[in-house]
């Protein structure tokens, strides 16, 4: 159904306001802080008062001393001298909180490192491998809980919480034995041991070798008037649902700014239940699962920051039902973001996941991501992204990319925005009939099919075997939902080498049209053109900060059944990562089962390329699941995923 111009000038005119509106932050007043404690990891002692020639040791000695300061209506800047700080920080608090602001701030940014791991001494080299380091191990954490909502199989790997770090770089954890290689370690709980194999040439008497025993770094929790500035944040054990720095249980007025969060097990920073919090020119790079996130938060300001090389404790499980994302969002409610680049990350680029309204995203940049560059799914809105860049550089990074992915959402508006070289550039999909969702602030419900998108202004281009537009489940009577509210028009779109790039479920499902095709099956885009658009992808080239590669498969194909007596295969994926390596393949899991064999082919690959596993059984292999680990290594490091085979 054709929509009438007069309509959509009025919609563009509504986009354009709320593009502009910002909604609230944290306004800290750091100028009433009167008081001021110094901390020095190396020189201080929690036995001195805390001034800059008597300094305190620890943090936590100082947030104690801030929160008395709090209670009698007195503000404190607490200065951190560089240092490493192996401690868990909860600023204490009784209930008297007054309102005056506190700030932790590192001397100089950066150089205050608030560390979830301890340095481990005395590695003993093992009996069985020369090149292999044991010590004793007291921890018996055992699995951290299971995703209640996953449908896939959710290997043990993906459920670990131990990270081992040997001279500032992390090993791979592989969970028996015969797994570990060069870069790898093992935790053996039964019989308290633990196995790390070193880069070559390590000398682990000499080595730095630290050991992640802490999951929570900095607790904020209702509280109000913070500042975090100019910290780095490394190494902390969280389970899935948890993070580095926590800021929650009804914290308000609270600013992140210039922090860091590398290299957690979980989430690197994460806000729940929070009110007019900022989050600015932060990284939040190499964690396990999110870099930043925020759930069930109100009038949050998110700018000028980074989210990069993140998911990786999911993808050693080929495991993405998380919902993880470098940057990820739910039930967020008044929400601004500026400036955002979010690439690299094993999973989406960006994730907003239920119940999220009033959002405002401007400026963002996602490329390279392993998922899809952007997902929006359950959620009412309004939402406008625009000015931003969604893009790939496939097959760069892998089977699974999407431009932009929309499930069962209402109320976006994309304007001014670029999709560039994703496997789809836009992607509808969902639930048919649509999903129930409760707005937490109103208690209003919801049943939400995907309808009302506005595309304006934007630029769509892609290449061979890829699509610009493709409709994922939506049929009759939602697909009918869709189009008559679809408001798209001024748009560029382009294919460079094919014209029947756009897959619409009319005149039946999976139908492949031309640009004139989707002109007529949708009654829009009457002003856009089909034409080449120039370069519009510079800001999409986004560099590796090291050399390194993926080692991936397409997200749904973890998980095999095979009959007694047959093969199944599996599609593996070398990704480089400015990385011209040769990567040698290996597996664990079915030497020593009955009627089992694995094999590689090819069994080396230099730079990038694909390669099969093929898992061989006999009518006596037992029946039941076999979790077996693919082994990727170049050099001294070493990447692996955890597949599942069930014989039936």
């Amino acid at each position: 159904m054709k929509r009438p111009t007069s309509v959509f000038v009025s919609l563009l005119a509504q986009v354009c306001l709320c593009g502009s509106f910002a909604w609230s932050q944290a306004h800290v007043n750091e100028n009433q802080e009167t008081a001021v404690l110094y901390v020095d990891a190396t020189h201080g002692s929690d036995s001195n008062p805390g001034t800059q020639q008597r300094p305190l040791k620890t943090i936590s000695a100082a947030a104690s001393l801030a929160m008395t300061n709090n209670e009698s209506g007195i503000g404190t800047k607490v200065i951190i001298n560089p240092g490493t700080y192996r401690e868990s920080v909860d600023p204490p608090s009784n209930g008297n909180d007054t309102g005056a602001p506190i700030t932790f701030q590192a001397a100089t940014t950066g150089t205050a490192i608030v560390s979830g791991a301890d340095v481990w001494t005395s590695w003993q080299p093992y009996s069985g491998n020369s090149s292999i380091y044991t010590h004793s191990w007291s921890y018996k954490w055992g699995l951290c809980a299971m995703d209640a909502g996953g449908i896939y199989p959710e290997e043990d790997i993906v459920r670990r919480r131990e990270m081992i770090i040997v001279n500032g770089a992390p090993m791979t954890q592989v969970m028996n034995l015969s797994a570990v290689r060069v870069g790898t370690f093992y935790v053996d709980e039964q019989h308290s041991t633990a196995y790390v194999w070193p880069p070559s040439g390590t000398s682990m008497s000499s080595a730095k070798v630290e050991v992640a025993t802490r999951p929570n770094l900095f607790t904020l929790g209702k509280l109000s008037n913070m500042v975090l500035r100019g910290l780095t944040f490394q190494y902390a054990n969280s389970c899935r649902l948890d993070s580095a720095v926590p800021v929650n249980a009804l914290a308000s007025n609270i600013l992140i700014d210039n922090d860091y969060f590398y290299w957690n097990n979980s989430a690197g920073l994460k806000l729940q239940s929070t009110t007019d919090t900022t989050v600015q020119n932060s990284v939040g790079n190499h964690n396990g699962g999110s870099g930043m996130m925020g759930y069930q938060t109100k009038d949050d300001l998110w700018q000028n920051n980074q989210t990069r090389y993140n998911g990786w404790r999911g993808a050693q499980g080929v495991y993405y039902d998380w919902g993880v994302a470098g940057t990820h969002f739910g039930l967020a409610h008044n929400q601004t973001l500026k400036n955002i680049d979010s690439s690299f990350n094993q999973t989406f680029g960006f994730h907003w996941d239920t119940d999220d309204e009033n959002d405002v995203a401007d400026s963002l940049i996602a490329s390279e991501n392993q998922l899809g560059e952007a997902f929006v799914e359950k959620s009412q809105g309004p939402m406008t992204i625009s000015s931003s860049y969604f893009c790939s550089g496939k097959p760069f990074s892998g089977p699974n990319n999407l431009g932009l992915e929309l499930r069962n959402s209402t109320n976006l508006t994309l304007t001014g925005d670029t999709f560039l070289n994703n496997g789809s550039e836009l992607f509808v999909t969902g639930l048919a009939g649509g999903i129930k969702i409760t707005n937490w602030e109103t208690g209003q419900n919801y049943n939400l099919v995907s309808q009302n998108l506005t595309l304006t202004n934007s630029i769509l281009e892609d290449g061979s075997s890829q699509m610009l537009f493709k409709d994922g489940a939506l049929d009759g009577r939602d697909w009918i939902t869709f189009q008559t509210t679809l408001a798209s028009d001024y748009n560029t779109w382009w294919n460079s080498t094919d014209t029947n790039v756009i897959i619409v479920p009319v005149p039946k499902i999976w139908t492949k049209v031309d640009f004139q095709g989707w002109q007529a099956a949708t009654g829009n885009d009457i002003h856009s053109v089909w034409k080449q658009p120039g370069n519009p992808g510079g800001p999409c080239s986004v560099n590796p900060d090291s050399s390194d590669f993926w080692f991936i498969m397409d997200a749904f194909d973890g998980y095999q059944t095979v009959s007694r007596g047959q093969s199944i295969s599996f599609t593996a994926y070398v990704v480089p990562l400015a990385f011209n390596g040769t990567v040698t393949l290996a597996s664990d899991g079915t030497k020593g089962v009955t009627g089992m064999s694995g094999s590689w082919s090819p069994a080396t690959i230099t730079q990038s390329g694909t390669t099969t596993f093929t898992v061989t059984t006999s009518g006596s292999t037992p029946r039941k699941d076999y979790p077996i680990t693919l082994i990727a290594t170049s050099g001294s490091v070493t990447h692996t995923m955890t597949v599942t085979v069930t014989v039936k």
